[in-house]
């Protein structure tokens, strides 16, 4: 599992640090996930998310190519503080779950090698078992 950052953070080099220590996922791996049938199965039942398509994984690989000097609290286009809460925001919600809960049963693929729970953390960068499936 991974440790989330005490407290709310506000410093933009502090919510930088704390995306690149929550996620554990490279910018490439998450193309991988972004372009894998696993993703496009899920994608398509769940149509009417809260962030649609693959906003979340797009958000995160822009998150992790931005030098964490370069993370600002302004609304350009995308706000880095912003996403970044937003990331870890999630990820504290889904680690509370995977902890009580597990990853489930309710596989996305015919193989059985990702769950939803599990395929919704990794798009957003954390790859909650540790095992690379893409």
């Amino acid at each position: 599992m991974v440790d989330l950052p005490e407290g709310r953070l506000t410093d933009p080099q502090e919510i930088g640090e704390a995306v690149r220590e929550v996620t554990n996922l490279t910018a490439d791996q998450l193309r991988r996930v972004r372009d894998s049938p696993i993703n496009e199965a899920y994608l398509e039942d769940n149509s009417e998310q809260a962030q649609p398509g693959n906003e979340p994984i797009d958000d995160t690989i822009r998150l992790l190519e931005t030098p964490v000097s370069e993370y600002r609290d302004v609304d350009d286009g995308f706000n880095e503080v912003e996403q970044g809460r937003e990331l870890l925001n999630y990820h504290a919600r889904v680690q509370a779950g995977i902890e009580s809960s597990g990853l489930g049963s309710n596989f996305i693929d015919p193989q059985e090698t990702v769950t939803r729970q599990e395929h919704a953390s990794t798009r957003w960068g954390v790859d909650p078992d540790d095992v690379f499936e893409y």
